[in-house]
């Protein structure tokens, strides 16, 4: 092998070393922001959860903002390649296959947000919290999130397979029925002994809400 081809791989097991320093960094800064807050959150005990020095944690991320900013970007890049992937309504489809269509949109996003609780406590959090970083949040993310899903509702609507009304509060309707549910899952639990989380649960929310929705069909 050349001296050049030796320090090209020594660079590319460096970049991989790094990556997966700050993938790791980053699934830890997750879990301590969802569940204690921006403000509560420290690097020391992100370094902590990461099983690493402040120091390493400082290096990689320079301030708790920019960990902040990169946690979230890592959780919101998982969102959008499921938005991605969701069934699209379209005029080829009779209205029982959008309907199902629907069914199944619904159905990934409530396992998605099942999946990823990390997700839904740092956006329950950040989204009632007004400042900077609800600022950054919504022009990087949740700004395009409410747009489409406001397009995806008054296409729906146009359809006739969800209500006439604001498309805005209908989709907050069903983001509301899709990711709380799972909040307040340990308190329904403990109070009746029922898991809302198990997929049958799931898909029972799924379908009442859509009865709800759309009672005459």
């Amino acid at each position: 092998m050349t001296r050049d081809g030796t320090l090209t791989d020594s660079n590319n097991l460096r970049s991989q070393r790094r990556e997966r320093t700050r993938k790791k960094i980053l699934l830890a800064a997750v879990r301590i922001f969802a569940g204690q807050g921006f403000d509560a959150a420290s690097m020391g005990a992100i370094a902590s959860r990461a099983g690493m020095k402040k120091a390493l944690v400082q290096y990689h991320f320079e301030t708790k903002l920019k960990l902040w900013q990169e946690s979230v970007n890592l959780l919101w890049d998982e969102m959008h390649s499921l938005a991605e992937s969701l069934p699209k309504l379209g005029p080829q489809l009779s209205v029982e296959q959008e309907r199902d269509q629907i069914r199944e949109a619904f159905r990934a996003i409530i396992r998605f947000a099942k999946q990823h609780p990390d997700w839904v406590g740092i956006m329950f959090r950040e989204a009632a919290t007004p400042g900077p970083r609800l600022d950054w949040l919504v022009e990087n993310h949740l700004g395009k999130d409410i747009n489409d899903g406001v397009e995806f509702v008054t296409l729906a609507q146009s359809h006739g397979l969800l209500p006439a009304g604001s498309a805005l509060h209908i989709l907050h309707i069903i983001s509301g029925a899709l990711t709380y549910i799972l909040l307040v899952a340990p308190l329904t639990k403990r109070a009746t002994g029922v898991d809302l989380t198990v997929d049958e649960s799931l898909d029972t929310t799924v379908d009442m809400l859509l009865t709800m929705l759309n009672p005459a069909r």
